[in-house]
């Protein structure tokens, strides 16, 4: 998936999330989570796996610079 292509549909979603308690922008998280749906992920633990298995990718493209998070944060 193209993060270009993602961030023209995906770019000016506003984020709710109170702004003290952010601890990973919002685009990398919904990054994760479709990239890893189209891989067949079932679930919040299932999007982490399909993370750490792709992490070196994710931050290749400029993402999760502070890590990746667990899946309690994901959901």
């Amino acid at each position: 998936m193209s993060i270009e292509a993602f961030s023209q549909y995906f770019g000016d979603l506003q984020d709710p999330r109170q702004s003290a308690k952010i601890s990973y922008p919002l685009f990398d998280v919904l990054f994760l989570t479709v990239c890893a749906t189209i891989a067949g992920a079932e679930g919040w633990e299932d999007i982490e796996d399909f993370g750490e298995a792709h992490f070196q990718w994710f931050q290749q493209k400029g993402l999760f610079t502070s890590g990746l998070p667990v899946h309690d944060t994901i959901a």
